[in-house]
């Protein structure tokens, strides 16, 4: 009987197994027909392009980018989630079954290197759009040739001309109008002082904005350049301090790679509580809010893009998934910028009737207007014929909280402190570029 009792046993556990097993199948199977970014799009699902979650056969379309890459600072993160984004869009039937096919090239702050780059992007490689370009200088070097070929460029911008030209359109707005949005902040926050450090090669119009912020207000202020890469972080942030006074405002315009030193020489010199922390949008990310608890509650971060948590929407959603299939880069603001420079990139090539040539994708770009994405206050766009575009000038302040990006302020204008925002404003209204509700 003893004997029976086991076989059973055995037995039962062998059909249980067996069942598990089909479940595993199942799940497997059930996966495997639902890649990342397939489906059909609805306002609480984004798609990579086509969604058919058939991967994409034919003649491929040529895109590139130059990124910069120097130490202290790494731009290169932008092109490579753009990448990831267009290899989703691959596996999703491509540009109507023409997968893209995207090349990013790095450069080290040489304009000589910068201009031979984008000639060959354009002449040698023949692409037919360029995209996820981000430099402290690229914008100037190249703004003109990119014109002369009839090239509108998706990036993420730094200097002047990467917001003063017709040929570059950003998915940032770049650390002067950042900087502009934690100089608000601090001023709504009641700092005594506005001082703004950024790295020397774009203090001169990163810090501009601010300073004009400052003065309506009626505070003392100060631009502080800083030579890249930081070899004394104390002695810069003393320097800081010194400059701000105690209840003034600093403002940290620096990326992950420079600013935890910075963020640690202040906390060593026990400054933390001394003045008011304001910082443009690079260090609002996970990691960071990780390693300095201290800060926590602290922060004035202006953020160009909304919170870094799925609960925001669907692209956010879906750029999550993007960098965890196709990548191994934690989710960050430069992670935003690739992602939506491969989303708005995308969306032009699939508005394309005909042939995409460089003539065909270049005019769709600069077609694109009331492009929705939970990723920024207000749609995007491109606008033809612009001098100039800033599309991304509502944004967000964020704070740390328990090793969290955590919301402080809500959407809210830039302060036009510069005619170029005036008359951005003026023409989104005019032609309807950001309006769709």
């Amino acid at each position: 009987m003893r004997s029976t009792k086991i076989k059973v046993g055995v037995v039962g556990a062998a059909v249980c197994a067996f069942t598990l097993m089909l479940a595993g199948w199942a799940t497997g199977a059930q996966t495997a027909a639902a890649p990342v970014g397939s489906g059909k799009a609805s306002a609480t699902k984004s798609i990579c392009g086509l969604g058919t979650g058939k991967k994409a056969t034919g003649r491929p379309i040529k895109l590139g980018g130059i990124a910069m890459l120097i130490p202290g600072v790494d731009f290169t993160t932008i092109g490579k989630v753009a990448k990831a984004y267009f290899d989703c869009v691959n596996d999703n039937g491509g540009i109507r079954g023409r997968p893209i096919q995207y090349v990013l090239y790095n450069e080290q702050l040489n304009p000589a290197q910068q201009a031979s780059l984008a000639r060959k992007l354009v002449e040698s490689d023949k692409v037919v759009g360029i995209v996820g370009n981000t430099s402290f200088t690229e914008c100037g070097t190249n703004w003109k040739y990119y014109r002369s070929k009839g090239y509108t460029v998706i990036g993420a911008g730094v200097q002047a001309e990467c917001f003063g030209t017709p040929t570059f359109v950003e998915t940032n707005m770049g650390p002067r109008y950042s900087n502009i949005g934690a100089a608000q902040a601090l001023v709504r926050a009641g700092a005594k002082s506005i001082v703004v450090a950024s790295p020397s090669t774009i203090a001169a119009y990163a810090d501009g904005g601010a300073l004009k912020v400052a003065e309506r207000a009626g505070l003392p202020n100060r631009s502080f350049p800083v030579t890249l890469p930081v070899t004394d972080a104390n002695t810069i942030i003393r320097q800081l301090y010194q400059a701000a006074g105690e209840g003034g405002g600093i403002i940290l315009d620096f990326t992950p790679d420079t600013a935890p030193a910075l963020m640690k020489a202040a906390i060593a010199q026990g400054l933390v509580d001394k003045v008011k922390w304001g910082s443009s949008t690079p260090i609002a990310n996970t990691f960071m809010a990780g390693q300095f608890p201290e800060f926590d509650g602290k922060l004035f971060v202006n953020s160009e893009f909304g919170l870094l948590d799925a609960s925001q929407g669907p692209d956010t959603r879906l750029m999550l998934a993007v960098l965890k299939r196709y990548t191994k880069i934690d989710p960050q603001a430069f992670a935003q910028m690739g992602f939506m420079a491969g989303k708005f990139a995308t969306q032009a090539l699939l508005n394309v009737k005909g042939a995409v040539t460089a003539k065909s994708y270049n005019a769709a770009v600069r077609g694109l207007k009331n492009v929705k994405t939970d990723m920024l206050c207000k749609p995007w766009y491109v606008g033809n014929n612009l001098p100039y575009h800033i599309p991304n000038n509502w944004d967000i302040t964020v704070d740390y909280r328990d090793g969290k990006v955590v919301l402080k302020e809500k959407c809210f204008a830039i302060a036009a402190v510069d005619q170029e925002l005036v008359r951005t404003r003026v023409w989104e209204k005019r032609f309807n570029l950001n309006t769709a509700k």
